[in-house]
């Protein structure tokens, strides 16, 4: 089955396009960016492994080596930017999840203030924005969010319509309990100034949870990285430095150890980057 391409807007209750937080859809101009960013990188990979095949018995490139270096160049280029891609847009869409999150945080920090200081919920909403306006910009996720409430309640919209109309978007399991709670808290006429200080102390605490397992796990990132780096600069510079020994790779025994070698790097990295997310969660 052809998967669907991820959405990266949707339509509110108050028919406007708003951010679609469970995905993140590169701009045109970035995914340009990306194409040739790692296309070069995986090129300049390939020379290093494949380069200066087909010279003459005196050891200068012919036309048959220029040839084969544009096509590892293309080929290399091509493969990386299919394996770097996918890392690339998912460490945007967390970046993104966890924005967000920690934005909602501050909403709830500045409704659970004015809940306490005998505000309704509505007031609650429209004290919070204007908190928010002196932390963030007009264009940041939570201000935007915050401002269709207050604008739905002005339309005869129920909050927590479109507090769930938001929460579906968000893509985060915190919000979206939140929203089903405050829906609940909302109609039956429960306590909201509990509901949303307990809230925000579970999801304050699960935060700073992860951001302690995120700090000690960072090394390990680093690690992985630099080793994953390491052979290929290792043979750039035996390249650069011992040319006898760069003649080893152009031979029919050297594409075919260069390649094993590259696919045991890859499965290396990936290998290393499910042990460190089994360790992140």
């Amino acid at each position: 089955m052809k998967k669907e391409k991820p959405v990266k807007f949707y339509k509110n209750p108050l028919n406007r396009m708003m951010l679609n937080y469970g995905a993140y859809v590169l701009a045109p101009a970035e995914r340009l960016a990306l194409y040739i960013v790692t296309f070069a990188i995986g090129g300049a990979v390939g020379l290093v492994f494949y380069s200066g095949l087909f010279k003459n018995s005196y050891g200068n490139p012919t036309t048959a080596t220029q040839i084969s270096d544009a096509v590892f160049f293309i080929l290399v280029g091509l493969v990386a930017n299919r394996f770097l891609a996918p890392i690339y847009h998912e460490n945007r869409l967390k970046n993104q999840q966890k924005k967000l999150e920690s934005q909602f945080l501050t909403l709830l920090d500045s409704l659970a203030s004015s809940l306490a200081s005998g505000s309704n919920t509505q007031r609650a909403f429209e004290n919070a924005y204007s908190d928010l306006l002196v932390q963030y910009s007009e264009n940041d996720f939570i201000v935007r969010e915050t401002r269709q409430i207050i604008d739905g309640v002005a339309q005869n919209f129920s909050i927590d319509v479109i507090l769930r109309d938001f929460a579906a978007r968000s893509g985060n399991d915190n919000i979206m309990n939140f929203a089903e709670v405050f829906y609940t808290c909302f109609s039956k006429g429960g306590n909201m100034q509990t509901t949303v200080l307990g809230t925000y102390n579970s999801i304050r605490e699960k935060i700073m949870i992860d951001d302690e397992i995120q700090t000690k796990l960072t090394s390990n990132k680093i690690q992985l990285n630099l080793m994953s780096v390491m052979p290929i600069v290792i043979v750039a510079m035996l390249r650069l430095t011992n040319p006898s020994f760069a003649a080893s790779f152009a031979t029919p025994s050297g594409v075919v150890a260069n390649t094993v070698a590259i696919g045991i790097f890859v499965g290396a990295y990936k290998f290393g980057q499910k042990v460190v997310s089994l360790g992140a969660k």
